[in-house]
């Protein structure tokens, strides 16, 4: 076997197994067994991390010969190590039954640092407790409330561990929803002063409540339509025009004052009209006809009457 003294590979006889005081970690277990070894007329214990059961090389065993000799202890014999060989090969065959299984775990459950269910080991204790009690075991049932207490301890430490680590997250999460309503009240002012020095854009929509077809003809709807309209437009009534105009002119002033009237009453009719377009035109023969005739020779000095249009139009009946 090969182990270390001094920060020196040795070779060295295992003469024993045996606890040592402190618990240790050894892999992902934890364990206070260690090893009594004997290097000539040495013999130390030592923890199973500092022991190596790698082949030694020449050197290492020809230093451990010269310590035996200088010792004058005697080496194995042949016999001793075939011996050692069939007990090792039993080791690696044998198998456990219940009771070694069951002190396997014990010896686990010594060791560990933290049950793996704190409730169960809690309830498993007081059972224990409440057994050494009923048999007068005074000292049983004293060691078993220290351990209910290292219990309680243990579990406390995790406990204000985890609410620790539940209180900065929340910490964080309130901080952070602090910072978005600061950012977001920071931002509607932004928006608002760009809004106060925005310029008209006329290609931009305005926002507005459109008012359905259907509503439009509620009387209250057409009165608050036309309420909007006489106050931004007027009430659409005509300035009364001068006594001395023309029939006509008196003619459609009447008709525009019924027109703009009816507009104030309705908006529908304000599409409400017809156009005639039934025109009284000459027909193409009449026109040829006059156009190939030969109009007699006005007289030199016969007076020439105009027509105007709107003459034209009264004479058509068009107005």
């Amino acid at each position: 076997h090969r182990s270390i003294f001094s920060l020196v590979r040795i070779v060295a006889e295992i003469t024993g197994v045996v606890e040592t005081a402190k618990v240790y970690q050894l892999g992902g277990t934890r364990t206070n067994k260690g090893l009594q070894l004997r290097h000539g007329s040495d013999q130390r214990v030592f923890r199973l991390e500092f022991v190596s059961n790698q082949e030694f090389t020449e050197s290492e065993f020809m230093k451990w010969k010269e310590a035996m000799f200088s010792a004058g202890m005697q080496l194995p014999t042949l016999d001793e190590i075939n011996k050692k060989e069939v007990s090792i090969k039993e080791a690696l065959n044998y198998k456990f039954n219940d009771q070694d299984i069951e002190e396997i775990v014990k010896e686990k459950e010594r060791f560990r640092k933290a049950p793996p269910n704190y409730a169960m080991k809690k309830t498993q204790l007081l059972k224990e407790k409440a057994m050494a009690e009923d048999l007068g075991d005074q000292d049983k049932a004293k060691q078993i409330q220290d351990q209910l207490n290292e219990l309680e301890e243990r579990a406390e430490a995790l406990d204000r561990q985890r609410t620790k680590n539940i209180s900065a997250i929340s910490y964080i999460n309130q901080r952070n929803r602090e910072w978005n309503i600061v950012e977001s009240e920071k931002a509607l002012v932004a928006e608002s002063h760009n809004m106060k020095n925005q310029q008209m854009d006329p290609f931009t929509r305005r926002q507005c409540k459109p008012t359905i077809v259907s509503n439009s003809r509620d009387p209250a709807v057409q009165a608050a339509i036309l309420a909007q309209l006489n106050a931004k437009y007027g009430s659409g009534a005509l300035p009364d025009a001068p006594k001395d105009m023309g029939k006509g002119q008196g003619k459609d002033k009447d008709v525009n004052s019924k027109s703009a009237s009816d507009l104030s009453e309705d908006l529908f009719k304000v599409h409400d009209f017809d156009v005639k377009i039934d025109l009284q035109v000459p027909s193409s023969e009449s026109k040829t006809l006059a156009i190939t005739s030969k109009a007699p020779p006005a007289k030199d000095g016969a007076p020439r009457r105009s027509l105007n249009l709107e003459d034209y139009k009264k004479r058509r009946g068009l107005i």
